[in-house]
């Protein structure tokens, strides 16, 4: 005879959280709102500090271990650190994962805070919490990062001299951007020579500070992240490429498997399956987006007319020769997601790339 569903119920052990404490935070750039609650889900203290290093220290040092939650953002790398280094059990949540919070009609600082909390209470999994990179690992990307932005400012800039040149009957000559200045100084007609040259000026003082970030970044890498020459072994990776990947994932062991890192920069395809509805659907587009592209234009040097030949590269011209609309920009994004294993299988292993492993094999 069958059991009652309330019997079975019944049966079910209730397991109880161990942590005794759960803090959220609603991290604000000036200042940031706590809620605790106890073992029990009782909201036992509210309030507010000051989103610095003084006030942080000040709130958490004489604070019992705590388990503390927090969402992903511009100052929770250092404050997970700062608090970790106290003692605390630190969640950093994804902001992916917290619609209710974000997309909740009642929102201010004080729930979202208890709701940090709640959910770090019940279960951390929720929240799907990342793993930061550290301090210096942060230090170290910047440096590549405000590379990139005085090539940003670099490519306006020269854009801008080529529109502002046009209206008057003149056009600036075909040249690289690092010759840019250089050239059109020496063409440019004196009636705009006064207003466009100090423009040109800094495009040239820009691409001298970019060479260099360029040295910079090599020293870098040779010298305090070492693991960076191995994946420089693989064909159309350089060292801005090589650095970004190591100090955006942090850790290799991070990942149980290489495949992972594919999924976690947002190279895997999205899916909406539904009953016999299952649609081909573009990438997820989650992760970092700065590497995303980096690995995107390595994965079309491998793929250019006159590229180094490897498996890699046959494989992703086979899937260009399928035809189709996109299927030469879908190779360029498989060639990129499987180049993104292969560096962090290198990474863990340390050992020498070959372009034709079957083969070696």
């Amino acid at each position: 005879m069958k059991k009652t569903a309330q019997h079975l119920i019944v049966e079910v052990p209730c397991r109880r959280s161990r942590v005794e404490t759960t803090i959220g935070i609603d991290l604000g750039d000036v200042w940031s709102h706590y809620c605790t609650i106890n073992q029990d889900g009782e909201v036992v203290d509210r309030g507010r500090f000051r989103t610095s290093p003084k006030a942080v220290e000040k709130w958490f040092t004489d604070l019992p271990s705590a388990r503390v939650a927090m969402e992903a953002g511009i100052h929770s790398i250092w404050i997970s650190e700062q608090l970790q280094e106290l003692g605390h059990e630190v969640i950093v949540a994804n902001v992916r994962e917290l619609r209710a919070i974000s997309h909740s009609d009642r929102k201010s600082d004080q729930v979202d805070a208890e709701k940090l909390a709640r959910y770090a209470r019940l279960d951390p999994k929720i929240l799907r919490p990342i793993a930061h990179r550290t301090v210096e690992q942060q230090e170290a990307l910047t440096l590549i990062r405000a590379r990139d932005l005085l090539v940003r400012l670099r490519t306006a800039a020269v854009n801008a001299v080529r529109g502002l040149t046009k209206p008057c009957g003149y056009r600036m000559p075909a040249s690289s951007t690092r010759c840019f200045a250089k050239r059109s100084l020496a063409v440019m007609p004196p009636g705009l020579a006064q207003a466009l040259g100090p423009v040109l000026v800094q495009i040239g003082e820009m691409t001298a500070k970019i060479k260099q970030y360029d040295r910079q970044i090599q020293q870098v890498g040779q010298t305090e992240y070492p693991e960076t020459q191995a994946l420089l072994k693989v064909h159309g990776v350089g060292h801005i490429t090589a650095l970004t990947y190591v100090l955006t994932l942090g850790s290799k062991e991070r990942f149980q498997q290489s495949r992972d890192v594919g999924c976690y920069l947002g190279l895997r395809p999205r899916r909406s399956q539904s009953g016999d509805r299952d649609p081909q659907l573009g990438i997820t587009k989650a992760g970092n987006v700065y590497l995303r592209s980096l690995l995107i234009e390595c994965a079309n040097h491998i793929l250019r007319p006159h590229g180094r030949d490897s498996s890699l590269r046959q494989w992703g011209l086979h899937l260009a020769s399928r035809g189709g609309k996109q299927a030469r920009n879908k190779a360029v994004v498989a060639v990129a997601r499987k180049l993104a294993v292969l560096l962090h299988r290198i990474w863990t292993t340390q050992e020498p790339h070959m372009p034709f492993y079957a083969a070696a094999a």
